[in-house]
């Protein structure tokens, strides 16, 4: 998705992304070590969802983005959205079902960065398709 807003001329979008991303990955951080100092019961779990709270902005700028698109270019991104949901399910519960063998299981963290993964796979398949 990057990509295409550096493609289709949309700095502004590519820096809200880049920017809630970066909002992010800071409160992950801060998050993760207030939580080593072991908090008082009641701020745990507010601390614990910190995060949260700048990762909507990542969907909010996404929309916006979609919204500005032609409609070439929203084809293409709801192809990829649909094989990147298609594979990231089909990976989530894969791994679910090896954990019924005994596997560990994946932190759900991880989902959300798999399903960016699948759904650039899916972006690069359906660019293909349509040139």
């Amino acid at each position: 998705m990057i990509e295409g807003c550096v493609k289709n001329g949309s700095p502004k979008y590519l820096a809200r992304i880049l920017g809630a991303t970066a909002l992010y990955g800071a409160a992950v951080f801060v998050s993760l070590r207030l939580l080593r100092h072991e908090p008082p019961a009641m701020w745990r779990y507010p601390i614990a969802v910190l995060p949260v709270l700048p990762a909507l902005l990542i969907p909010a700028a996404a929309l916006k983005f979609f919204r500005e698109m032609d409609e070439m270019q929203r084809r293409i991104q709801l192809e990829g959205l649909a094989f990147g949901f298609v594979a990231a399910a089909v990976l989530t519960l894969t791994c679910g079902f090896l954990g019924n063998a005994g596997l560990p299981q994946p932190n759900w963290i991880w989902v959300w960065p798999v399903m960016g993964v699948c759904w650039s796979l899916g972006l690069v398949l359906a660019r293909r398709r349509y040139k």
